[in-house]
């Protein structure tokens, strides 16, 4: 087979037709539009938010089983500190979308300072526990947002056990 020369089978360069374009509206009210999109996105996250709540829980008690595994001897790759850090950022990347900041800033800081030990120790397992209990506080508080004066006291105290290891 000569592979220089094109071909000049007609069929092989036509392509299939757009079937997802001729399925979305090009106008009127169900159009797809940022607006909607908008909308779509605002209805989703409403239509979900008591559900967060029960989903961010239950992780929270798998943090803290998940802690519960990690001994003196483990480093940033045995399994129990991976499945902890899994944890963490399943936490960490649902609270913004639920208006709950302070969590994703919290897990954030968790998985920053997880990462600052070279090994685990009952000092670095305090620190986690700390932080593990601020995200138990914000969730059982319901803090939105930055979770205003409350919200800032929780951080405040963190931030310093945080700066001692990072």
């Amino acid at each position: 087979m000569d592979m220089t020369s094109p071909k000049s089978d007609k069929a092989s360069t036509e392509f299939p037709p757009n079937q997802v374009a001729a399925k979305v509206s090009k106008g009127g009210p169900n159009a797809v539009t940022a607006e909607n999109l908008k909308n779509l996105d605002e209805n989703i996250v409403a239509s979900l938010g008591g559900q967060y709540l029960e989903w961010v829980e239950a992780d929270l008690v798998k943090l803290d089983a998940s802690l519960a595994k990690i001994e003196t001897s483990d480093t940033i790759e045995s399994a129990s500190v991976r499945d902890f850090r899994k944890i963490v950022h399943d936490i960490r990347g649902m609270g913004g979308t639920f208006e709950f900041d302070l969590v994703t800033t919290i897990a954030d800081q968790v998985h920053s300072l997880v990462h600052a030990f070279e090994s685990f120790g009952p000092e670095q397992v305090v620190a986690l526990q700390v932080h593990v209990g601020a995200l138990k506080v914000v969730v059982a508080e319901r803090l939105k947002g930055e979770g205003g004066r409350r919200g800032r006291e929780v951080l405040d105290g963190l931030q310093k056990v945080y700066d001692k290891y990072v």
